[in-house]
């Protein structure tokens, strides 16, 4: 298994974060709910490719992506239209539209291997962001484990104004009382994964320990290394810098 260091950057990153990204790692390897580990590795592959990619290229060049024609310099291990999905996902995501979801499920993707793609995605993207962010190359991708996913969908999920379904928090009950940590206040982005469990849980550890626990939402005076202002205002401009207006 691939591990993950950050010994020879020229900042002290903290052992939980070393820890977390340690984990998402193996997770990765692993079998999904819907994909295996191979295809697994493959979409987190793609994510980072994705930029080198000429077609991406000429997307964003251009006023709508639509306007660029041709096909994606892809591995051979997922078809076209995931491969699709993930360099749109990973490059062009403030340009994304219910619509494009759609269309993805018309060619064959079901809504939670979608939205497993889009955990993938987020969790490579956040950790490789990282990496450059403190002068380390970005981690080599680990090797993949045999095994089959389960392709298990929770019955308690429904669409409740989103794209995808997704559990309510008086759902999330038996198996899946852990989801929301039994927080009172559950924003949309913590519940976005939650047609796959294992996708939430997954969000919860990395972005909880590289973010703030969601039980300190509402603390205004919740600090680390920085202050929740100073917190507050790094991920404003980090999520305005990658097209996310949520």
């Amino acid at each position: 298994m691939t591990s993950i260091s950050y010994a020879d950057t020229p900042f002290q990153v903290r052992a939980d974060i070393v820890a977390a990204h340690g984990r998402a790692w193996e997770r990765l390897a692993r079998a999904g709910t819907w994909w295996t580990g191979r295809e697994r590795v493959a979409i987190a592959a793609e994510a980072r490719d994705a930029w080198a990619c000429r077609l991406c290229r000429e997307r964003n060049d251009s006023v709508s992506p639509s306007a660029a024609e041709g096909t994606h310099e892809q591995g051979d291990v997922l078809t076209a239209p995931v491969v699709d999905a993930v360099h749109r996902i990973a490059t062009d995501p403030g340009r994304l539209t219910e619509r494009w979801y759609h269309d993805v499920l018309d060619a064959g993707v079901a809504d939670a291997a979608f939205v497993e793609l889009v955990g993938v995605v987020a969790n490579v993207v956040a950790i490789d962001t990282f990496a450059r962010a403190v002068g380390a190359p970005e981690p080599e991708l680990p090797a993949a484990l045999p095994g089959d996913p389960p392709r298990l969908r929770p019955a308690a999920a429904r669409v409740q104004g989103h794209w995808v379904p997704s559990i309510a928090e008086a759902d999330a009950t038996g198996a899946l009382a852990d989801l929301y940590g039994g927080a009172s206040l559950v924003p949309n982005i913590r519940r976005a994964l939650s047609l796959v469990p294992a996708e939430t849980r997954a969000f919860t550890d990395l972005g909880e320990t590289m973010y703030l626990p969601l039980e300190k939402l509402m603390d205004l005076e919740y600090a680390r290394a920085i202050g929740r202002p100073q917190i507050e205002l790094i991920a404003a401009r980090v999520s305005a810098l990658n097209q996310c207006f949520y």
